[in-house]
């Protein structure tokens, strides 16, 4: 049996130990999450609306932006958060036309420009739906700093796990901040409004 003055200096090492895990942790964590003015949103890529048509960072640059990442399998977090965008879109009035708002998919394999027109269409037809190649999508996911990962299910289906966070953009594609699920309306139309008279 361990004496006590052992188990105190192994009690002691462990915490030292987690210490330096957390610290790590917050440092890894710093590193990594968006900061307002971070230029990295406007990075290039290449996919297509839901239109069909091709698109690229350049087509969203002059004009502020809020962009969702999601699937349209998705049984709760994307539906509520594209009718709670829509419904800002409405609070805003005629200022809805200084915003792009922007909902691409995730899971490309199975939402085509055909079923992003259609669901996209059903929110708000101010949404623009954009998919395309997985590696492409993924390639911008990255360097947005968007997490997603596929979870099998039973039978051979899967679904999305992904990040629920609404990333607001500026004129310039620099990051301004984020939309969260837990924030009153009132405060998500209120960062919507400070976005769009920044512009």
């Amino acid at each position: 049996m361990a004496s006590k003055g052992l188990r105190t200096f192994r009690a002691i090492l462990w915490s030292l130990v987690a210490v330096a895990a957390i610290g790590a942790s917050v440092l890894y964590f710093n590193r990594t999450a968006p900061v307002a003015g971070d230029a990295w949103y406007a990075e290039p890529f290449n996919l297509v609306d839901q239109d069909g048509t091709a698109v690229t960072q350049a087509n969203y640059i002059g004009k502020p932006s809020a962009w969702f990442y999601g699937f349209t399998h998705c049984p709760d977090v994307c539906p509520t958060a594209l009718a709670e965008m829509s419904a800002i879109l409405e609070a805003l009035g005629p200022d809805a036309d200084d915003l792009n708002v922007v909902f691409v998919s995730v899971d490309p394999e199975r939402d085509t420009p055909e079923i992003m027109k259609d669901y996209v269409a059903y929110f708000d037809d101010r949404i623009v739906g954009l998919t395309g190649e997985l590696a492409e999508v993924t390639e911008m996911a990255k360097a947005r700093k968007i997490f997603f990962e596929k979870v099998p299910l039973e039978g051979g289906d899967y679904l999305m796990e992904h990040q629920a966070s609404i990333q607001l953009v500026d004129a310039q594609g620099q990051f301004f901040g984020t939309l969260a699920s837990e924030e009153s309306f009132d405060v998500r139309l209120a960062k919507v409004r400070r976005l769009i008279g920044d512009a």
